[in-house]
């Protein structure tokens, strides 16, 4: 799994040595909460669900792949094997 990490930082400038809570605001924001380790100050970041999605990052481009072409039969053969039956005549 590809991610982005969030950056983190108090107002005096430190990072977080551990997060307390991570939850979800009534208006739809990501909320983030710890106690600076720093200037102990108690810590609240939140940043919008859509902020979010533009932060993700790109799914990695699909490999080329070949493609096989499929044998019907074997094809009718595996479904059979599932349990799918045909109507009369099919396969």
């Amino acid at each position: 799994m590809d991610y982005r990490p969030l950056l983190l930082r108090c107002q005096c400038g430190e990072m977080p040595s551990r997060i307390d809570e991570v939850g979800f605001s009534a208006n739809h924001q990501l909320v983030i909460h710890w106690w600076c380790g720093s200037c102990y100050k108690l810590v609240f970041t939140a940043m919008p669900l859509t902020d979010c999605w533009q932060a993700c990052p790109q799914p990695e481009p699909a490999s080329r792949t070949v493609s096989v072409p499929a044998d019907e039969d074997s094809d009718a053969r595996f479904l059979r094997s599932l349990g799918v039956r045909f109507p009369d005549g099919e396969r």
